[in-house]
């Protein structure tokens, strides 16, 4: 046998395997589109990844939420010190902007704002029913007494009148008060409401926090607990309205066929590499062997 006859077989054999391997990754990603001839499309087209992006963009996701990135993950992230203590510190800067105003609750800026009208409506509310809530009587009452007795002096007019006459009075007007409340109680506590809510949209959030609250770590603390206490009762449903899947699979089945080939390149083209080598050595064993059969 010739040295060419020794070599070509190996040599063939190798450029067969790392052609064919070379040629059968590039079938996994291209053509990007379908290809056609005249009305026929041409066999193979598009590639298999493409073809196959919207079920491997939903396997991918399903993968990713069940065995790596799933609820309890979420929910672990959330209440963990280390997410909490950066939601304290940006609140932190917030509420520690001079600049910083709730100017949302500012009612001379309304304009459809729906929540700011419910916040109003609500407080008015919650306000008259803590006055209706009180010991109006008592209050009427008590007040009434000590007007007889500062008008009447301890006389014995003032003694009748507070015995006999003012529990009398005091039921009439809690009542009239109570049914003025549940009448017009809107139309008196709104202008109130608005005006705090006003005062608290132009002053800025700094000096309102540090007016309630002087102590810049008992803020932090208070931060962090207001945090805790509501993650501890809503973390649950709010992880659990996160689809991870979806999200993953939606950026998959959103990308081109050419940045889903370089995305699966960059993670795997070293190991392809190796594919494509042992190939050709495979190749070449067989044209090897051939040599001898």
């Amino acid at each position: 046998m010739t040295p060419f006859e020794i070599i070509a077989p190996p040599l063939i054999g190798a450029i067969i395997g790392y052609g064919t391997t070379v040629i059968a990754i590039k079938m996994l990603f291209r053509p990007h589109d379908v290809k056609m001839i005249g009305r026929f499309r041409v066999p193979f087209t598009p590639g298999v990844v493409p073809k196959r992006k919207n079920q491997l963009a939903g396997v991918l996701g399903k993968a990713i939420s069940d065995q790596f990135w799933g609820v309890d993950d979420l929910e672990s992230v959330f209440t963990s010190e280390t997410f909490k203590a950066a939601v304290v510190e940006r609140v932190m800067v917030l509420i520690s902007d001079p600049d910083a105003r709730l100017s949302f609750l500012d009612p001379d800026k309304e304009q459809d704002n729906i929540s700011l009208q419910y916040l109003k409506d609500e407080l008015c509310v919650r306000i008259q029913a803590a006055i209706l809530r009180s010991d109006l009587k008592r209050m009427v009452l008590e007040q009434s007494r000590r007007f007889m007795t500062e008008r009447f002096g301890g006389g014995i007019l003032s003694k009748v009148i507070n015995d006999k006459t003012v529990p009398l009075i005091a039921d009439r007007v809690t009542d009239l008060i109570k049914k003025d409340v549940l009448k017009n109680g809107k139309t008196i506590v709104m202008p109130m409401v608005e005006n705090e809510l006003r005062d608290i949209a132009r002053e800025p959030v700094a000096d309102v926090f540090n007016e309630l609250i002087p102590d810049k770590d008992a803020q932090r603390d208070i931060i962090g607990d207001i945090y805790t206490t509501f993650m501890d009762s809503h973390v649950r449903p709010i992880v659990e309205s996160i689809d991870i899947g979806a999200m993953i699979a939606d950026k998959v089945q959103i990308m081109d066929p050419a940045g889903l080939e370089d995305l699966t390149l960059a993670v795997v083209n070293r190991e392809l590499r190796y594919v494509k080598l042992l190939s050709g050595v495979i190749g070449a064993f067989i044209g090897a062997v051939n040599i001898f059969i």
